[in-house]
């Protein structure tokens, strides 16, 4: 059996401090060589900025559009500035949000979450006229009207306005208490010029005039459901509401 005293101890604990201290410094060293002999020998290649993407699936699109558009930002390699490069991004029509995070002083995460479509959109000025600039666009399910250089197919509602905030963010609001009303119909098409129009399946149109559109609309619901019961032409009808007590009704 052996015995240790405290002075060995001692010296076999400092021994070992030593030794991994020794360690340390050694790696330390190595890591800080390798690094000067890359700044020396290609500097410009150790700065470039890397850039690690996540983009929405729905995203319409590409990589390389968004890389050249945060280019500038990027070249600037001692003072990459995180808040330009998510503003720059987020100037796209098609980007919602656009989450920009330091993974190391040259690496970066960006993530991009693409709009949800809620309707597709066309500017009342192009009813006549279709060679103007900005016809169409879309409605997010925000409430903001987006006009983007790339238009997708989509089958969401179709609908006509100006481009004024407010009449977006009250035709949206309105449609979704339309759509209330009216459930199980489908509306496919919402018009708001001078007064509210609406085309629902298979191919009924119901005027609504500029006021009290709800209760003209649920007046609508209520006459179609009878009428529907005896003949299936009202499928085909244009229901004009803004009679105060009653409704007239034509034929397409």
């Amino acid at each position: 059996m052996r015995f240790f005293s405290r002075k060995n101890k001692k010296k076999v604990t400092f021994k070992s401090f030593f030794w991994g201290f020794t360690k340390v410094i050694a790696i330390f060293s190595i890591i800080t060589l390798i690094a000067w002999v890359i700044i020396i020998s290609n500097p410009t290649k150790f700065l470039n900025v890397s850039v690690k993407w996540d983009l929405d699936e729905r995203l319409p699109l590409s990589q390389n559009l968004l890389i050249n558009k945060i280019q500038p930002q990027l070249n600037d390699k001692y003072n990459i500035d995180l808040r330009q490069i998510k503003e720059t991004i987020e100037q796209e029509p098609w980007v919602e949000n656009a989450h920009v995070k330091r993974l190391f002083w040259n690496y970066i995460k960006i993530k991009v979450d693409a709009k949800t479509v809620a309707m597709r959109w066309k500017d009342e000025k192009c009813i006549d006229n279709a060679e103007l600039p900005n016809c169409l666009g879309f409605i997010s399910n925000r409430g903001e009207l987006f006009i983007p250089d790339r238009i997708i197919e989509s089958d969401a509602i179709y609908a006509i306005s100006n481009t004024e905030i407010d009449t977006i963010e009250t035709l949206y609001s309105d449609y979704k208490i339309y759509k209330s009303i009216l459930q199980p119909m489908i509306i496919k098409t919402i018009i708001r010029t001078n007064i509210d129009k609406l085309v629902i399946e298979p191919n009924i149109t119901v005027i609504l005039g500029y006021k009290k559109q709800e209760e003209r609309l649920a007046r609508f619901e209520k006459a179609y459901t009878k009428l529907r019961k005896k003949s299936k032409k009202v499928d085909q009808a244009i229901f004009d509401m803004r009679y105060p007590k009653g409704f007239s009704m034509g034929y397409k």
